[in-house]
């Protein structure tokens, strides 16, 4: 993993990678493997990594009525800059440099990221940084770049929170709010990355 033999804490001697599967099917520690024609019977299949509506709590979920997770949804994050970051704009043109990835679950391609630093009034299409790879076989991170404008406005404020989002090749796009997505295991939490930065 990494170039590095695989340690025990990552499934030594032996684990199962399924691309494009959610890591929870990732088996750690293999020592064997069964062909059925049904699921797994397993803890983690049945009572653990389900999804649930926002008003399902510990006193109400039922695991055997949701389907276990298998893909991720689209996401994406910002790397640069940092929660908090002093960012200097660019003089000659008045922008800030944002950089992060995407990626989505299944194999899907990611399509584009938008970012936005004015709460969605405007956004701004992200430059992306990927491989040549055929349809449903997209199983790494698409890095992006993209330049966001700063107002006079802004600059004067000194604060600026920027927003990034994804889509992928189904279109799926990612939700702006947690609170609509939110789930008593927190699990496919997938809301708009959200960064807040001091402008220098």
């Amino acid at each position: 993993m990494n170039d590095e033999p695989l340690s025990r804490d990552h499934g030594f001697p032996i684990r199962v990678i399924v691309p494009g599967t959610v890591g929870a099917r990732n088996v750690k520690w293999l020592t064997r493997i069964v062909v059925a024609d049904k699921e797994s019977d397993s803890h983690w299949q049945q009572n653990d990594y389900k999804g649930f509506s926002p008003s399902t709590d510990w006193d109400t979920v039922d695991f055997s009525k949701s389907d276990a997770i298998q893909a991720m949804p689209v996401t994406s994050a910002i790397c640069t800059p940092q929660p908090g970051a002093r960012v200097k704009v660019d003089d000659d043109e008045g922008h800030i440099t944002v950089r992060g990835y995407a990626w989505s679950g299944g194999g899907r391609k990611i399509v584009r990221v938008d970012l936005t630093n004015d709460e969605g009034v405007s956004w701004h299409v992200a430059e992306l940084e990927q491989e040549e790879i055929p349809d449903g076989r997209h199983y790494g991170w698409s890095l992006w770049t993209a330049r966001l404008p700063v107002s006079e406005a802004q600059r004067k404020a000194g604060d600026v929170e920027i927003w990034a989002k994804a889509v992928d090749s189904a279109y799926n796009v990612q939700p702006e709010k947690f609170e609509h997505i939110w789930n008593l295991r927190g699990v496919l939490a997938n809301a708009y990355h959200k960064v807040k930065v001091k402008i220098i």
